[in-house]
């Protein structure tokens, strides 16, 4: 007989088992994060500073900030804060690289990357934010079932590739969380339509410790995740000091492309603590 697909509440019931416990984890987490008084603040008519972006078409020359475009190749447009509500656009890979975990970890990086994402997800719909996922078709919302119903799409999971902004509110924030292992030019490009479409930014890398360290010793075999590749090592230990020169070149790259774009850019170990990392960042978004 052929297979039959599972109707929507079938699949309902399924995930049952899987949403509770990242939504309560989530929520839990965010309850220990100290919250202002007000919501995060966006850029509009105002007279505090909220963050630079790249001058866009449709931008008047008279707003360039001349100091900070000197310092770089491209003229860069200063934004000045609104008091009000703002939107905040996540996006947490899920692709084969994130299911890595090595014995210096207690899970997967998908596992905490989902976590942090939701945490924060919770932390700006208490602050009663709209909240929405990037490449996802539903629009931005607030109230009691959006963490459920963030968590349900995630759990459908993505192919690891960044999606291009489509019809996103100018100065909202987009929070990515991923690994950052893709080639920085891809990167780069994805980014910079984010910019372009008037958003402010976060990066937040999620990395196991292993990947830092190469902590091998002896025969190892190195499996591909995101591509088919395998590769046997005699002595791992003799690949430490390239790769790890390799690893650190990589991050930096990333780090300049967020630099240069305006975005912030913070590291997560997955043998850390969530809550300082999640209470780290969601003060950066609200600050910066």
């Amino acid at each position: 007989m052929p297979a039959v697909s599972p109707t929507p509440q079938t699949r309902a019931r399924q995930l049952g088992d899987v949403l509770p416990p990242l939504v309560v984890r989530a929520e839990r987490i965010a309850a220990t994060v100290l919250q202002g008084s007000h919501g995060l603040r966006r850029a509009g008519v105002g007279e505090n500073f909220w963050a630079y972006r790249p001058y866009g078409f449709g931008d008047s020359a008279q707003r360039i900030d001349w100091r900070k475009s000197a310092k770089t190749d491209e003229p860069f447009i200063k934004d000045n804060e609104w008091q009000t509500v703002n939107t905040l656009w996540l996006w947490v890979n899920l692709g084969p690289r994130m299911k890595f975990m090595s014995h210096l970890a207690t899970e997967p990086k998908q596992d905490q990357a989902q976590v942090l994402g939701l945490a924060l997800a919770a932390l700006s719909l208490r602050a009663h934010e709209r909240v929405g996922l990037l490449g996802s078709q539903a629009r931005a919302s607030f109230g009691r079932d959006v963490l459920s119903r963030i968590a349900f799409t995630m759990t459908q999971g993505n192919d690891g590739n960044l999606p291009a902004p489509s019809a996103l509110q100018r100065r909202s924030t987009a929070l990515i969380i991923s690994d950052f292992l893709e080639e920085p030019e891809a990167l780069r490009h994805r980014l910079r339509l984010i910019t372009e479409s008037g958003m402010r930014g976060h990066l937040l890398q999620v990395t196991d410790p292993a990947e830092e360290s190469l902590p091998y010793s002896g025969r190892t075999d190195f499996l591909g995740l995101d591509v088919q590749a395998r590769f046997k090592a005699g002595k791992a230990q003799n690949l430490r000091i390239e790769y790890v020169k390799a690893f650190e070149h990589q991050r930096a790259d990333v780090q300049a492309i967020a630099r240069k774009l305006g975005f912030s850019f913070q590291l997560h170990h997955t043998d850390q603590s969530l809550a300082a990392t999640v209470l780290k960042l969601y003060q950066r978004i609200g600050e910066k």
